[in-house]
């Protein structure tokens, strides 16, 4: 048990307890995202009501995401982290109240004109909240290594369904207290997790930017994708209609059962991690749920939409863990990438909402229009998985090749460079942390240890080969070598006990 534990924590590579945060705060946002559909019916919303409540909701979302873009553009050192976190809650507290007092507590009793209202200010609350604390989240993510961001994820949906099981059943009012307690610690669980991390941005130029969002397009293409199909699924297939009980548990169940898969192959098999080969689970999930909505409409408490949503949660952890990496190499501001990703796929979130919307009143079970449906977003999904998983660098996510590619030190040749042998990356921190180097110098060590050229940690990194030849100089000065093989030769060596 003790050694499985040590092994967990060694992937995770540093991460704290207080760090669940994250799963807090993933844990809340169901209370206001999985089941509103449901529960809205059941309160007699429906007509135009959710697709105000979610309209308006995605709509403040792109706002705020654009705004921390561009602000993170002209400020590159903007931080804040404490400030944004605390309002972040504080918004999401009264967004959470707002929507349990129309949705959940039945002594209250508005018209559907005054519970619209309230919750469209609600999803005004809770759009600016879950925006601000995603980006703040991503921080974060971007400073851990793509190993770790993933299992850091995937490890907070386990811990945040499981939490999400224990108090959903409880009264409304408990709900609402436990809610105002949970998202009250996440700003300073957030602060300490940051503090425990080292955050370097650099001047975003325009060619860094270009080229880590040329290398981001895809995931995030993908994404929003799925994020539109989810949404759209949404109305097309009654989802107001269903069970609320059976609607929460039929999701939160189909979700750890997806997020178990994900995370099993990276702890049976700890040397290597294939982020993008979780695209081929994404594609036949969301495939499956739409063919089951043609058949089966909204039965078995919505099986069908939760499918289709998987495909969402699937490429967005993906897409998620690729901008971390990305920000992690490039040291461009957080803010930006995930800032200008999100808004991409909040937008497509709101396109699916509309138009799900809008002909959601042509669309019957068991019809013409439901099969046709069914079967153009599968052929859609298809192509779009196949032509993303066709570049190369997500192919390199995706690669499973044999132990025998590995060269020199650990680390794959051909391969995709952020899949590395679990001991040389280890070694890696261990001498980082003895010689005291930067996160930038860290990362120069990373790259001699694979015996990588001046012109590729130049183009990795997006700067020039003079910056990269001074990181290298000061490297050689720190660990008291002259050449790149002293480097790798330290690297091999077995550490002293």
């Amino acid at each position: 048990m003790g050694s499985a534990v040590a092994r967990i924590r060694d992937l995770i590579g540093g991460v704290r307890p207080f760090h669940i945060g994250f799963a807090l705060y993933l844990a809340f946002s169901f209370s206001y995202l999985h089941d509103v559909m449901p529960l809205m019916g059941q309160a007699g919303l429906t007509g135009s009501s959710p697709a105000w409540y979610l309209g308006i909701f995605f709509a403040i979302k792109i706002i705020v995401f654009s705004i921390c873009a561009i602000a993170a553009y002209k400020k590159p050192a903007l931080s804040a982290t404490g400030t944004l976190s605390a309002c972040a809650a504080l918004l999401i507290v009264i967004g959470i109240a707002l929507s349990t007092i129309i949705l959940r507590v039945g002594e209250f009793s508005f018209g559907p004109a005054e519970s619209t209202l309230m919750l469209g200010i609600a999803a005004c609350l809770l759009g600016v909240g879950d925006a601000l604390m995603l980006v703040l989240w991503g921080r974060f993510c971007g400073t851990l290594s793509l190993r770790a961001v993933y299992l850091f994820v995937l490890s907070s949906y386990i811990v945040s369904l499981l939490f999400y099981a224990l108090f959903v059943e409880l009264p409304p009012l408990i709900i609402l207290a436990i809610a105002v307690v949970g998202t009250a610690v996440i700003p300073t669980m957030l602060k300490r997790s940051m503090q425990t991390r080292a955050i370097e941005a650099i001047e975003p130029s325009r060619a860094a930017l270009r080229g880590a969002l040329s290398s981001l397009w895809r995931p995030v293409f993908i994404t929003a994708t799925f994020a539109f199909m989810s949404n759209l699924t949404l109305f097309v297939s009654g989802q107001q209609s269903v069970n609320v009980d059976e609607a929460r548990w039929t999701s939160t169940v189909v979700t750890l059962l997806v997020v178990v898969a994900m995370i099993l192959p990276a702890l049976l098999f700890p040397k290597r991690i294939d982020i993008g080969a979780a695209y081929r689970i994404a594609l036949p999930i969301a495939a499956g749920g739409f063919l089951l909505l043609a058949f089966f409409w909204n039965s078995g408490g919505g099986v069908a939409n939760s499918m289709v949503a998987m495909g969402w949660l699937i490429s967005d952890v993906i897409s998620w863990c690729i901008i971390a990496n990305v920000v992690h190499q490039t040291k461009l501001p957080a803010l930006i990438l995930y800032g200008a990703s999100e808004a991409v796929i909040g937008f497509a979130s709101l396109l699916g909402v509309a138009i799900g919307f809008t002909f959601s009143g042509f669309i019957e079970t068991g019809g013409v229009a439901i099969m046709a449906l069914a079967l153009v977003a599968v052929y859609l999904l298809s192509t779009i998985v196949l032509f993303v998983l066709k570049d190369r660098s997500i192919a390199d996510y995706s690669a499973d090749r044999e132990d025998g590619d590995a060269s020199e030190g650990g680390f794959r040749k051909n391969g995709p460079t952020y899949i590395v042998e679990d001991r040389v990356e280890r070694r890696c921190r261990e001498i980082s942390k003895q010689a005291q180097l930067t996160p930038r110098e860290s990362d120069i060590l990373g790259c001699l240890a694979q015996g990588r050229s001046t012109q590729y940690m130049a183009e990795k990194f997006t700067v020039s080969e003079n910056t990269v030849k001074s990181h290298v100089k000061n490297v050689y000065q720190k660990l008291g070598v002259h050449s790149k093989q002293d480097v790798i030769d330290i690297i091999n060596e077995k550490p002293k006990e």
